[in-house]
């Protein structure tokens, strides 16, 4: 009797998954956006940044600050 064909090997995923990490002056000056921040850079993946992220979840609670986010996104493009 032949031994069975071994099972194949099962490779992880190249990429592990990488969390964004925010400044401890965010974390304790707004907690709640940054909070907010991870939560949408885990569910877009690792192409997002915590700059846009963060900007992103402060926008989802305060529509005010829109013109000075788009400033601080595009840098001196604006200029």
């Amino acid at each position: 009797m032949s031994d069975p064909a071994p099972l194949p090997k099962t490779s992880r995923p190249t990429t592990a998954p990488t969390r964004v990490s925010f400044p401890v002056e965010r974390w304790i000056l707004a907690p709640r956006t940054t909070w907010q921040a991870r939560r949408i850079a885990a569910d877009f993946g690792p192409g997002m940044d915590a700059s846009t992220a963060w900007t992103m979840a402060r926008l989802q609670r305060h529509l005010d600050e829109y013109p000075c986010m788009v400033k601080h996104l595009d840098g001196d493009q604006t200029s």
